[in-house]
C-alpha cells in the first residue's frame, strides 16, 4: 500500500461496560463476577479522538467499552485486531478505571 493510504494505528485494551441503576458506568461482568479484557484498534473510518485511559468507545457491534490502555501498533499488523467504530467523549469514574487497571496486571 502506498504511504498515502496508510494511517496511524493504535491498539486498545478495553473492558465492556454497562450502566447500573444510577446511570453510572460499571465493568460488565459474567455469571462468575469476572470482567473480560478485549483488544480493539483504530481503523481507517474510526470516528473521534483518543484522549486518555478511562475514555469510552463503541465497537462496530455497538458494544460500549472503557479503554484501559493504549499502545501504538504497526500498520502491517492491523488485521490481527478488530477495528473500533468511534471514540466517545464520556469517561468512567476513576474507581472504575482503577478496577480495570487491576484486572490488567
Amino acid at each position: 500500500m502506498s504511504k498515502k493510504g496508510k494511517y496511524e494505528v493504535q491498539r486498545f485494551t478495553c473492558i465492556p461496560v454497562e450502566t447500573d441503576d444510577n446511570g453510572q458506568y460499571q465493568l460488565k461482568v459474567d455469571q462468575q463476577g469476572n470482567a473480560k479484557i478485549h483488544i480493539w484498534r483504530t481503523g481507517k473510518h474510526t470516528k473521534g479522538k483518543y484522549q486518555r485511559p478511562g475514555q469510552l468507545m463503541l465497537t462496530e457491534n455497538n458494544l460500549m467499552a472503557v479503554i484501559i490502555a493504549a499502545e501504538p501498533m504497526a500498520f502491517k499488523d492491523r488485521h490481527s485486531e478488530t477495528p473500533l467504530q468511534r471514540f466517545l467523549t464520556t469517561f468512567v469514574d476513576d474507581a472504575v478505571l482503577q478496577q480495570g487497571l487491576k484486572l490488567l496486571k
